[in-house]
């Protein structure tokens, strides 16, 4: 060990240099993995830690008071806020917002922080009555901090209109109201296509308007046993009077759903990322090993075995793993408040510079442990070198150079393919497997993000995809029946080629509340999307979104436990089988997208009436207690145009039109992820084509020099560093572009299914020749410097030089 010692801090000496380049190198790629692990248990952990701070269970709406509603035996905690009928408010705003999902609040000052997380800006002042929080989701209108806003508020004897659906101009005060920050509460994250967007002001803002505006409570409430306790709580809450509840909880598990697949972005990314990190290091390690062979040589000479050689070699990887794994930990640590990104960046209570201890620390032990285990070869290889003379080690000549060369190949392009694709051997070897898979990587990650982005747009620009295969859709407050006149006139309208109807509400799967809907078809088939298998179609059979198949753990096929309200009171379990994979519009009842249920009218009765003397009154009760919504498909051109033009002068605010979701648009966040990994495997393609050619020049000067000596001109040396990096991209063409096809498949239906829509692959020809195109173009570019460097050499010089 004295020995090895001795060796190893001569070596220090000599090429601490070197060293300290590769441990860059190691701290490099080992910071982007780990920045990577972290940003995904950063983005998966984001709202989850939202809702522990600012999350709810239930909200309860109530005409009157309910002093009460604190005392029940499951409610651990409840907020008042005070519900201010307003009208759409107007403001120098860059769109005009719509009252559809706008609403005013007022909450203690002391409760505020807890409805809502401040984004931007301060808390509103508690003495001032103007000044109030705007929700992130009214950005896109262009409220922002010190926006002004003029809010026409109903009159309390209009408060009866207003509960009741009615749409009557506001007689009551205009408010004008002042943003002093921005916040982020939980209905306004986006769960549907309706956009939230709301304004809170403090209690002072509701004395103000005392008597002289309509105004509710409403309560949030957190329950001690969280999602599990609604049921018993649902329960507790029927005597209290005429209230009305909302399941928080399940909302909560769509946003969460949405979230995850950046998670899963991020996790990939740092995993590619590794992969290719290591082609790298394992390169960097070779090369190093290599240029350390005459030392090796020498001290075999001297007396020195190659066990000591190993030790040293190891010695010399532990220094290059030790100091890259320091390096990476800090700088996966000031890379942290570049994530998480998009709404995870929203939910997350604390942004900034975040250390996770147990990724940076274990990582970096399993960083040391990767360098070490790829320097194992090329250390077991240096150590052994002298045992075998130069002559004794062969190389495999290229059959792709010796077909050339039978074709009578001007001699500037065989050399180009032969240094392209022949390693070489002795000290003038160059590393050329890894060059090729670097190629092959940077072009199959170009190949996958086109592919993701193509498919991404495709589905974003397709409805049907994602749940709506239908051109308008009705709300109505009644269920849908052959005698109900808006159906009559629908039926009797050959301009409507399809018509679908539907109820919903809330049942509980396996033990887990779900959003259900029950369909049915007046015409042409049921305008929802199928996944997998097929839609219910009897009434033993139910159809669940892919994200409640993974949340109720079920499967096509498999046989669940629905638990129903019964009208009466109570509840009634039975079984349904799943036949099928579906997502659904996000306000036709369901969640949206993966989330939701699907059954058919006589499944849906009879999930809540069991058969008996009091069947026919339970149907009643259940179909005035449940909304209907149609779904309307039209005939294409002037026909079907003018049909739904006659829908909206008839029923006016009633006809609503399918948008994209916004969780939806989140999710398309996620294209971030493979343009990102599409650069860090393309400088890593350009940095290993860009050190071989440096290598290749470096290393082959005896033999450009005994070109040169031959007569070679410097056109034909240039034109040689050309062909052979256009050898390089071509073998990266031939294996990246279908190698890219498959993983953008893979990708773009991992993440398609993991949302719940249909995954439509979508291959864009000129896309893929574009990217064959630019690998070409850009190798060509890299050779000029090197070829360059090689074609003004000396001859007699590089000659001398070996």
């Amino acid at each position: 060990m004295a020995v090895v010692r001795l060796l190893f801090r001569a070596e220090l000496r000599q090429r601490w240099r070197s060293w300290l380049l590769l441990a860059l190198l190691v701290a490099l790629v080992g910071g982007l993995v780990l920045a990577g692990i972290a940003a995904g248990r950063r983005t998966a952990a984001a709202f989850p830690g939202y809702l522990r701070v600012h999350g709810f269970d239930a909200i309860v709406y109530s005409p009157t008071p309910q002093p009460t509603l604190s005392r029940l035996p499951d409610v651990a905690s409840v907020t008042t806020v005070a519900s201010l009928a307003s009208g759409a408010p107007t403001c120098s705003c860059t769109h005009k917002i719509s009252e559809s999902g706008f609403s005013l609040y007022a909450v203690s000052s002391a409760e505020l922080p807890r409805v809502a997380k401040l984004v931007a800006g301060r808390m509103p002042d508690p003495s001032a009555p103007d000044q109030v929080l705007a929700s992130f989701t009214m950005d896109q209108d262009g409220v922002h901090v010190g926006t002004v806003m003029k809010v026409p508020m109903y009159s309390p004897a209009q408060e009866g209109a207003v509960v009741g659906d009615g749409n009557p101009a506001p007689r009551g005060p205009t408010l004008v109201l002042r943003v002093v920050g921005i916040e982020a509460a939980e209905a306004e994250f986006p769960g549907g296509s309706i956009v939230t967007n709301d304004l809170y002001g403090t209690a002072a803002l509701a004395r103000s308007i005392s008597g002289r505006a309509a105004q509710n409570p409403i309560y949030f409430v957190r329950l001690k046993d969280g999602a599990a306790g609604l049921p018993r709580f649902e329960a507790d809450l029927q005597p209290l009077g005429p209230s009305g509840g909302s399941d928080e909880d399940t909302a909560a598990a769509t946003i969460t759903a949405s979230i995850h697949p950046q998670a899963v972005g991020w996790w990939i990314l740092a995993g590619l990322t590794a992969l290719v990190g290591m082609i790298v290091i394992t390169q960097a390690l070779v090369r190093q090993s290599a240029i350390e062979e005459t030392d090796r040589r020498t001290l075999r000479a001297l007396g020195v075995g190659s066990d000591r050689l190993f030790l040293v070699g190891m010695a010399r990887t532990l220094f290059i793993a030790v100091v890259g794994a320091g390096g990476a930990v800090p700088l996966a640590f000031l890379l942290s408040p570049l994530t998480p990104v998009g709404e995870a960046r929203l939910a997350e209570v604390s942004n900034g510079f975040a250390f996770d201890g147990l990724v940076l620390l274990l990582g970096a032990a399993a960083a040391i442990v990767a360098v070490l285990a790829l320097g194992v070869g090329p250390v077991i290889l240096s150590a052994r070198t002298g045992q075998r003379s130069e002559t004794a080690r062969t190389t495999h000549p290229s059959r792709t150079a010796q077909f050339l060369t039978g074709l009578g190949t001007p001699p500037s392009v065989l050399i180009g393919v032969r240094h392209a694709l022949e390693r070489g051997h002795g000290r003038n070897a160059v590393p050329v497997a890894s060059t090729l898979l670097g190629a092959v990587l940077a072009v199959a990650a170009l190949c996958a993000t086109s592919i993701f982005g193509a498919s991404l747009s495709h589905l974003t620009a397709t409805p049907s995809l994602y749940g709506q295969p239908f051109g308008a859709w009705v709300d109505v407050n009644e269920l849908p029946t052959a005698s109900n006149s808006l159906l009559t006139s629908l039926i009797h309208d050959r301009a409507v080629t399809g018509i679908s109807g539907g109820i919903s509400d809330d049942v509980r799967i396996n033990g887990k509340v779900v959003d259900a809907v029950a369909g049915q078809s007046f015409r042409g088939p049921l305008l929802l999307t199928t996944v997998d298998g097929h839609l219910s179609a009897s009434a033993s059979e139910i159809t669940l979104g892919a994200t409640t198949e993974r949340r109720v753990g079920a499967h096509v096929g498999s046989v669940v436990s629905v638990t129903a309200p019964r009208p009466e009171g109570g509840s009634r379990t039975s079984s349904f089988r799943v036949v099928g994979t579906t997502t659904f519009p996000p306000d036709f009842g369901a969640g949206g997208l993966g989330t939701g249920a699907l059954f058919t009218f006589g499944g849906y009765f009879a999930a809540q009436c069991a058969p008996g003397p009091a069947h026919a009154t339970c149907l009643k009760a259940v179909a005035s207690n449940n909304p209907g919504v149609y779904l309307l498909r039209f005939a294409p051109g002037a026909e079907g145009r003018a049909a739904l033009s006659r829908l909206v002068r008839e029923y006016g605010s009633k006809v609503n039109f399918p948008v994209t979701p916004a969780n939806l648009i989140n999710f398309g966040e996620a294209v971030n992820f493979p343009l990102i990994l599409g650069l860090v495997l393309i400088v890593f393609g350009l940095a290993t084509l860009v050190h071989a050619l440096v290598v290749s020049v470096t290393r082959r000067r005896r033999e450009t020099g005994l070109l040169k000596a031959l007569g070679f001109v410097r056109r034909q040396i240039a034109f040689a560093v050309s062909w052979q990096t256009t050898t390089v991209a071509f073998v990266g063409i031939v294996l990246g572009v279908p190698v890219g096809i498959v993983l953008g498949r893979v990708i773009w239906q991992a993440f398609a299914g993991n949302l719940g829509v249909l995954p439509v692959t979508v291959v864009t020809g000129w896309a893929i020749v574009a990217v064959a195109g630019g690998a070409l173009v850009v190798a060509n570019v890299l050779a000029v410097a090197p070829a360059v460097v090689a074609s003004r050499s000396r001859p007699a010089a590089l000659l001398r030089s070996e």
